[in-house]
């Protein structure tokens, strides 16, 4: 039986929440004032739990309860909110350009309180973006956004999924210090990876494996404080990273180069001047707050940015806009990026989806080779997820997605690696890995690395030059 006070319930309840996905039987009450911190690995069945909750799926046997009033902050909904964007643009018959929602817009969406609004607006710095159009955001300002908009509702239920991932290290800090007395007595659920960074105390705790509620423990005793500290302390080991024989070979230097690079937004510069070049084998890690380009700064060496036409761009040899096709750069090159995870948002397998960092497409439009495919099938085991092999890409959860997105930039040992926030959504295990991926490819010096993380637990000491785009800020 679920209590009739409780914010939310399930009483040996199966939640289908896809044709091949349910969660369940499941018991689980929240009640009002209580402070849950779900923990599980990636593709434990977290997210999915969360959007249960929101009332998300079909409850095909016992009973559910959902939250009246509740905000949310999380990668499935921060995308759903892209995809709207998305369909406007391609809606609008005018031929104009469309510059979208304005982020001040989204902010303001649900009813808040002035007071806390105005405190997250200043904490998180999101003053200069509120005039932006929504989409043109970078990953962490997005976040902070939704997490304002959250925290500044008047809900008496806050769903937190993941909540500070893409954060700066300063915005970080500043949500760690506030988040508690911003949450007041409202009822919290918050999914996390990260549970040895908590920026408040929690009461109860659960703990998911393989969609099931492994775990619900009280934190208040004894038995439910060494749960979570045991939790805490959960590492996995790092496995061999799986080289491409067939590599493509470069044997110039610099790879890139950039010559007084400025990117600008409606007469707005972003980051001005910027003079860089990547040499052959180097390893940098770019740096710089929520908004300052760094993400932008990738784009143009990839050519997904229109700007890096009107800049002096160079590379592989070639100069942008001088007639070369994109798909003479992008061979050279492998990429991790918030972007690329939106764009996949086919019903293409896990498998083709690795399969396509051969051949730098969304989706697979062409036989892989024989040997491609058993490169791939070694990803898959190093990464422990052979058994998805076929699988609907965009069913696994936000972390497995991330990792399967990690290989395929990796898949085909590229020159240049361009990693843009690698370890976002992972749990600590996977990080682990994915950093020890990185690290052998320092090692084994035949790949230059160009690594964006805001996250110190994620820093890679063996980078050793960095690029710290404070330094190219508009002078205002």
């Amino acid at each position: 039986m679920i209590s009739h006070e409780a914010v939310f319930g399930l009483s040996e309840a199966t939640i289908r929440l896809s044709y091949s996905f349910s969660l369940g039987p499941t018991t689980w009450s929240i009640e009002p004032g209580d402070r849950w911190l779900v923990l599980g690995e990636n593709g434990a069945g977290k997210s999915a739990m969360l959007s249960a909750l929101m009332g998300m799926g079909d409850c095909v046997s016992g009973d559910r309860v959902v939250p009246g009033q509740c905000a949310v902050v999380s990668s499935g909904f921060q995308n759903a909110l892209i995809e709207e964007e998305i369909a406007l643009e391609q809606g609008d018959l005018s031929g104009q350009v469309v510059d979208g929602t304005k982020a001040a817009s989204i902010l303001h969406q649900i009813e808040q309180d002035a007071v806390r609004l105005d405190q997250l607006v200043d904490g998180l710095n999101l003053g200069g973006v509120l005039d932006k159009a929504f989409r043109s955001l970078s990953t962490g300002e997005t976040r902070k956004l939704l997490l304002a908009r959250a925290l500044a509702s008047t809900a008496d239920t806050l769903i937190l999924d993941e909540p500070f991932q893409g954060l700066d290290a300063e915005s970080l800090a500043w949500m760690m210090d506030h988040f508690d007395s911003l949450l007041g007595d409202r009822t919290l659920i918050l999914a996390t990876n990260k549970p040895e960074n908590l920026p408040c105390d929690v009461n109860q705790l659960m703990f998911m494996a393989r969609g099931q509620v492994e775990e619900i423990s009280a934190v208040d005793n004894e038995e439910g404080a060494e749960w979570l500290a045991h939790v805490k302390r959960l590492s996995g080991q790092p496995v061999a990273i799986p080289i491409w024989s067939e590599r493509d070979q470069v044997s110039l230097s610099p790879l890139v180069e950039l010559k007084d690079v400025t990117i600008a937004y409606g007469g707005q510069a972003i980051f001005e001047n910027l003079n860089w070049a990547i040499g052959s084998s180097e390893h940098w890690q770019v740096t710089g707050p929520n908004g300052a380009g760094k993400t932008s700064l990738l784009q143009l060496i990839t050519g997904d940015h229109p700007q890096c036409y009107v800049n002096d761009v160079q590379v592989f040899g070639f100069k942008r806009g001088s007639g070369e096709s994109i798909w003479d750069v992008k061979r050279y090159i492998g990429v991790v990026s918030s972007s690329i995870q939106v764009a996949h948002r086919m019903s293409t397998s896990v498998e083709r989806t690795l399969l396509s960092g051969f051949y730098d497409s969304i989706g697979l439009y062409q036989k892989a080779t024989e040997s491609e495919q058993a490169h791939a099938s070694i990803w898959l085991e190093r990464l422990g997820l052979t058994h998805l092999k076929q699988a609907p890409f965009s069913k696994l959860s936000f972390g497995a997605q991330r990792l399967v997105l990690i290989a395929r930039s990796m898949i085909k040992s590229p020159p240049l690696l361009l990693l843009d926030e690698p370890c976002l959504g992972l749990d600590g295990k996977n990080r682990a890995l994915v950093v020890a991926f990185i690290e052998q490819l320092i090692e084994q010096e035949e790949t230059a690395i160009v690594y964006v993380s805001h996250d110190e637990s994620d820093q890679i000491a063996s980078i050793d030059r960095v690029l710290d785009m404070r330094q190219f800020l508009p002078k205002r």
